[in-house]
């Protein structure tokens, strides 16, 4: 577990190292556009250290999209809460 919060650059590669190994029955496992995007936020976020500022990064029409129809959908469920 981090003593200090710079302790999270040296796990957060561990965390992230899955990009090529993806489990075959992963639903991204065959699709080449989403293992290329998942490459490019692990390198984001593989490069980042605790004492820089947050990187700001570019989504995709498509990834807007989904994560509002994902809000959507928990937002209603929370309502139920």
């Amino acid at each position: 577990f981090p003593r200090h919060i710079s302790e999270l650059d040296l796990i957060a590669n561990r965390t992230l190292d899955a990009g090529k190994d993806l489990e075959s029955d992963h639903p991204g496992f065959n699709d080449p556009i989403y293992r290329q995007r998942r490459s490019e936020l692990t390198k984001i976020a593989q490069e980042y250290q605790w004492d820089r500022p947050i990187p700001r990064l570019e989504y995709t029409q498509e990834e807007v999209e989904t994560w509002g129809a994902v809000w959507d959908e928990m937002e209603d469920l929370l309502e139920k809460c």
